[in-house]
């Protein structure tokens, strides 16, 4: 799932990264956590971007999905086109940023990621066309025994923009915007799920205890049910998820932020 901003073009910082005003950069921060929908949460991260003096911003979630392709929720804050002409030429997963942040804990700028692929400098040089002369990518750890990967980048029209002590600011600045989308998109995920698959408390509670590490005896002696329901309700809680077995189903539900465990 890809959402990308059709109307607007390519963003100019909007002042020298020495004079940004870091106040007016925070709030548009803090208000990345007020967003309604998607398309909001779009505009609030291009707000957000033009204020840390940036000229664009990509920021992709990407889960993990047993038996098929990942799941993939992407937002563009930048040129619209640059969001087709990477389709159009190999997944955002394949992208050096993508490989370098699912490796990562900590931020680190485009002098960091070594191309390792022919592909590599053609998709690094494709992205300078479209506001990524120089790059700061910033992995956001999903918890805990999961696969999730989270990254924002962080582009700017001038080489060697993240570099330095004077850069210092907006990387920490960048780390908290990060952490907002994290969070938002948390809440979104789980939400997302939930509807679609239709799931109710018992059964995240089942999938908690599934998570856990219980087996069907023991849940049903915590629960009070028999056997043969907790086992039946599996099936129909895996048949939702789309998952071949207890296991999966509970590990697709924490890795949508749905269990807290």
């Amino acid at each position: 799932m890809s959402l990308t901003d059709p109307t607007h073009t390519t963003p100019v910082a909007a002042c020298a990264r020495r004079s940004t005003d870091y106040d007016q950069a925070l709030d548009a921060i803090v208000k990345v956590a007020l967003a309604a929908d998607p398309p909001d949460l779009l505009d609030r991260l291009m707000t957000a971007t033009i204020a840390l003096g940036a000229t664009a911003s990509v920021y992709t979630v990407v889960i993990p999905e047993h038996g098929s392709e990942p799941t993939c929720f992407s937002l563009f804050a930048c040129h619209p086109l640059f969001a087709q002409a990477q389709d159009n030429r190999r997944p955002l997963l394949a992208h050096p940023w993508f490989r370098f942040a699912r490796g990562r804990s900590t931020p680190g700028t485009d002098h960091e990621v070594r191309p390792t692929r022919a592909e590599d400098a053609e998709a690094i040089r494709l992205a300078s066309e479209y506001g990524f002369k120089s790059a700061l990518i910033i992995p956001t750890p999903a918890g805990v025994d999961l696969s999730r990967v989270e990254m924002l980048c962080l582009g700017s029209d001038h080489p060697d923009d993240f570099e330095g002590a004077q850069a210092r600011v907006v990387r920490s600045l960048a780390r908290a915007l990060a952490a907002e989308l994290h969070d938002w998109m948390t809440n979104y995920l789980r939400e997302y799920l939930r509807q679609s698959a239709r799931l109710q408390a018992s059964d995240l509670d089942l999938l908690t205890m599934e998570r856990r590490g219980l087996g069907t005896k023991e849940i049903a002696q915590r629960t009070g049910m028999s056997l043969a329901s907790v086992d039946s309700r599996f099936q129909r809680i895996n048949s939702r998820l789309n998952c071949p077995n207890r296991k999966a189903s509970a590990k697709r539900a924490a890795e949508y932020g749905l269990l807290d465990c």
